[in-house]
């Protein structure tokens, strides 16, 4: 079984260009700290901050780097999803 690394690369950009993320979206971190809205090109804005959900996330937590896949969230039927489970349902078919 191939390690998260290894695992074919999926772009954020990818969920949104199929729907899956549509434009528009809200995304929030699981405690509900920070809401960033997904754009058209896949990038998300979160006050001043716009870019990858990677790049993003590490600014709104003045943090060096963050990995946007665990950090953000989106809310379905009343319960919050990690982006990483969108992106695993993608890799799997």
């Amino acid at each position: 079984m191939p390690t998260k690394r290894e695992q074919p690369r999926l772009p954020f950009g990818t969920l949104v260009e199929r729907g899956v993320i549509p434009p528009g979206a809200v995304l929030t971190d699981k405690l509900r700290r920070w809401q960033a809205t997904v754009a058209v090109d896949g990038t998300i804005t979160c006050g001043r901050a716009r870019g990858s959900i990677h790049g993003v996330g590490a600014a709104v937590q003045e943090a060096p780097s963050c990995n946007g896949w665990v950090f953000w969230h989106v809310e379905q039927a009343g319960r919050l999803r990690v982006l990483d489970e969108f992106r695993q349902e993608m890799l799997s078919n």
